[in-house]
C-alpha cells in the first residue's frame, strides 16, 4: 500500500500527479496546496474521493511543519514512501530577459532572485526536512524533486538558451540541494533524485509545438521513480531516466 505526498499539487503537473495516483485505490495520496478549497472542489468535480488535501506553502516553514504533522495521522503508521516536491515560483515578466538584460534593472534582478530563492531553494530544503521523519519510516524511502532540463549547463550552451535565467539558476542550485541530501541520507537507504518532467503542456510551455500532456509526463516520471535505486541517488535525470531532456 504505497503512500505519496505531492508538494505543490494545485495545478499542472502537481494536480496530474493526484489524478494519476488516485487511480489505484491501494495508494494513500496527499496533496499540499496553498488554497485547499479550490483544489478540493476540483477533485469533487472530477469524482476523485481518495485524495487528502492539506495546506502547505513552500515559502512558509511553519505551514510545512504543520502539514507534516497532519500527514502523519493520515498515513498508515505515519510512514511515507515517496514525496514529490513539485512546487516552484517564477516571475513571468523576467522569463525572457537574458543575464545582461538585468544590467539596467538591478532592482528587478534582486526581487526576482530573492523571491525564487525563498521557494525554489530554501522552500525545497524546508519541504524535504519537514517530511524526512515520515520518509525514514517508509519502505520505499524516495524523495523526488522536480527540476528542469534547462538547469543543465551543457544544454544551455549547446542550444544557445540565455532566457529563463533566474528559474534555471535556481533549479541548478536545487540539483545541488538534491546531491547534498543524497550524500547525507545514502547510509539510511533514502533515494533522492532531481527529475526533469520534460516539456509539458502547461501555461508556461503553451507555445511549444510538441509538448506532452501533464499526465503523459507523470507516466514517464513514474517509471523513472519506480526504477530508482540507491545507486542512482543524487542524480539529475530526465523523464526518460537519462540526460535526454525533450
Amino acid at each position: 500500500m504505497p503512500s505519496f505526498i505531492i508538494v505543490g499539487a494545485s495545478r499542472g503537473l502537481g494536480f496530474a500527479w493526484l489524478q494519476y495516483l488516485s487511480k489505484d485505490p491501494r495508494n494513500t495520496v496527499i496533496g499540499l496546496v496553498r488554497t485547499t478549497a479550490v483544489v478540493e472542489e476540483r477533485l469533487v468535480k472530477e469524482g476523485i474521493s481518495n485524495v487528502h488535501i492539506l495546506h502547505g506553502d513552500m515559502s512558509d516553514h511553519q505551514s510545512l511543519t504543520n502539514a507534516a504533522s497532519s500527514a502523519s495521522s493520515i498515513l498508515p503508521d505515519g510512514a511515507l514512501d515517496i514525496i514529490i516536491v513539485n512546487g516552484y515560483t517564477a516571475m513571468n515578466e523576467t522569463l525572457k530577459i537574458p543575464p545582461s538584460g538585468f544590467a539596467s534593472q538591478p532592482d528587478l534582478l534582486h526581487k526576482d532572485m530573492h523571491a525564487s530563492l525563498d521557494v525554489n531553494a530554501i522552500g525545497v530544503v524546508n519541504s524535504m526536512n519537514a517530511f524526512l521523519p515520515l520518509i525514514l519510516r517508509g519502505r520505499a524511502k524516495k524523495i523526488i524533486v522536480i527540476s528542469t532540463g534547462g538547469a543543465d549547463p551543457d544544454l544551455a550552451v549547446a542550444m544557445g538558451i540565455p532566457f529563463q535565467f533566474t528559474i534555471c539558476v535556481m533549479k541548478a542550485a536545487l540539483n545541488m540541494v538534491v546531491a547534498k541530501f543524497a550524500a547525507e541520507l545514502k547510509s539510511q537507504d533514502v533515494k533522492v533524485l532531481a527529475l526533469s518532467p520534460g516539456v509539458v503542456s502547461t501555461a508556461e510551455a503553451a507555445h511549444w509545438p510538441g509538448p506532452m500532456t501533464p499526465l503523459e509526463s507523470v507516466e514517464h516520471q513514474m517509471k523513472v521513480i519506480e526504477d530508482l535505486t540507491i545507486e542512482d541517488t543524487g542524480r539529475f535525470l530526465s523523464h526518460w531516466g537519462n540526460k535526454q531532456w525533450l
